[in-house]
């Protein structure tokens, strides 16, 4: 219940005239329980274009913000109403309450009552300014300006974030293909909202298949825009069916301009032949799968060169292995082998095979999220990087 004394006149007196339309179409919802306050921000606001909704009571800031989402750009509201004129409780509870609606909104809150404690409980609730009554018209109207273009900055952010995650979960949320003689799973998280891992899996002619894991160095937007060119261009090369050498060495060379000099990428891609028993494959840096057998034996998939885009020009060695009905070919990235307890230890190599040698038994489609799970519950709920899973059995 904030103090109105000399505030209209004061108000009144900032419409010195029309100016540019610098508020032009902005959407101000104003909260406060005195109504010449209202009218004194409306007046206020009103010939600058602001499109001004008032309301008086904080449940009905609730419900004008329910009415449709992101109704608004600014709230511009009083921290006292009814319940008490000091405290500024009521703002406070009724800011968390708009932040759990739309937490992109700018809120500016208004008091007569302001102390330090209650300014710095403010803004650690996310409030974007402070302003005492009575106000000052100019300073208002910029931190209006201000807030609003920053909201309208957080919201376009948070669009294209929403629609980058969009398109990442369709390139890595895409089904497992079902190829005959196989059988492929793949579990994945994300360590933020974008990130840096991607997997391709596909049919070659004559009953081959193919399997590539990579991870770009970093997370986030930048890791996740990297991956979706290493993507593009990994399922360009693989569609040309060239051997896991000559592929490394072509992504290299076609990566290395587009990335940095702190960015660069790893890759294991491999190439299952179960009609000639083989299993080529080139490692560019990364962690080595795991080729299990039937009978507990394990090798790993270590031969190959440099990860991808620090050199143009790289040679990669090409490793064969034999390949028998009843394998199991393991592909993580560092987001599994490193996940890190809170004392500071690695799952490790080791601790991966052993939840591979634990879950030999089960197929593919359990496998897969079983293993990504060991890493969860061993970070203890904190996994701090991308984790991804591919997970292919030889069924012929």
């Amino acid at each position: 219940m904030g103090t109105a004394d000399s505030e209209t006149g004061a108000q009144e007196k900032a419409n010195t005239g029309p100016r540019e339309l610098d508020l032009d179409g902005v959407r101000v919802l104003v909260a406060d329980d005195q109504p010449d306050v209202l009218e004194a921000l409306r007046l206020l606001l009103k010939p600058h274009g602001g499109q001004v909704r008032a309301v008086s009571s904080p449940a009905a800031v609730v419900s004008a913000l329910g009415e449709s989402p992101h109704a608004y750009d600014l709230l511009l509201m009083d921290l006292n109403y009814a319940r008490d004129t000091t405290s500024g409780d009521e703002g406070l509870e009724l800011v968390a309450r708009v932040k759990a609606l739309d937490p992109y909104l700018p809120v500016v809150v208004m008091t007569a009552w302001s102390t330090v404690p209650l300014a710095v409980a403010i803004m650690r609730e996310g409030v974007g300014d402070f302003v005492q009554k009575p106000w000052d018209n100019a300073r208002l109207l910029e931190i209006v300006r201000a807030q609003v273009a920053a909201g309208r900055r957080r919201r376009r952010a948070q669009r294209l974030e929403a629609d980058a995650r969009d398109v990442q979960s369709r390139l890595l949320g895409t089904p497992a293909p079902r190829v005959p003689g196989y059988e492929v799973a793949v579990a994945w998280r994300l360590a933020e909202g974008l990130g840096g891992d991607c997997y391709h899996v596909a049919a070659l002619p004559e009953g081959r298949l193919a399997v590539a894991i990579a991870d770009v160095c970093g997370k986030g937007t930048p890791a996740a825009l990297l991956m979706a060119s290493v993507k593009a261009s990994l399922e360009e090369l693989v569609a040309a069916d060239l051997a896991p050498r000559a592929l490394c060495a072509r992504l290299a060379r076609t990566l290395a301009p587009r990335l940095g000099p702190d960015r660069f990428v790893s890759l294991v891609y491999a190439v299952l032949d179960p009609a000639r028993g083989t299993l080529a494959y080139a490692n560019a840096g990364h962690p080595a799968p795991v080729l299990s057998r039937p009978d507990g034996t394990v090798r790993r998939l270590k031969r190959g060169g440099p990860v991808l885009g620090v050199v143009a020009e790289a040679d990669y060695e090409e490793g064969l292995l034999a390949l028998h009905r009843g394998d199991r070919l393991v592909l993580v990235t560092d987001g599994i082998t490193e996940a890190t307890s809170r004392a500071e230890a690695e799952l490790g190599d080791e601790g991966l095979l052993a939840g591979l040698r634990d879950t030999r038994a089960a197929a593919a489609a359990d496998t897969a999220p079983r293993v990504l799970e060991l890493a969860r519950h061993f970070a203890e709920d904190g996994l701090a990087d991308d984790a991804t899973v591919v997970v292919v059995d030889v069924l012929v």
